[in-house]
């Protein structure tokens, strides 16, 4: 439900320069079928050995039903400069940023550039 909510924004998100990526441990294959499902723009990477998770310091280690540990949801704003402007992390994992309150972050970053 989150990466469709983020497809609909994301038009929106894009007028701010901002690239958007969805990093998960699954397949490439799995990847795929789940942006077409959702019909999504921007780019899934597939991330099966944790590498990014463990850099990003998003990895849950409590298995999903196949096994394999995963992502907490972790939405990550980073300017072009490659400084880290926003971190959105909750506690509970099934809590996740509404696109509402990232387009609000944005629209703050924005204006404290001018």
């Amino acid at each position: 439900m989150e990466l469709e909510q983020l497809q609909n924004y994301y038009a929106t998100i894009r007028t701010y320069g901002v690239k958007l990526y969805a990093v998960s441990i699954d397949s490439p294959e799995v990847n795929r079928g789940l942006r077409e499902r959702v019909g999504a723009d921007y780019t899934f990477l597939s991330d099966p050995d944790a590498t990014v998770l463990d850099r990003l310091n998003i990895r849950h280690h409590t298995p999903n039903p196949s096994g394999k540990d995963i992502a907490i949801p972790t939405q990550i704003l980073v300017d072009k400069a490659g400084v880290v402007r926003w971190i959105y992390q909750p506690s509970n994992y099934r809590i996740r940023a509404r696109p509402e309150t990232v387009l609000a972050v944005l629209e703050d970053l924005d204006a404290s550039r001018q």
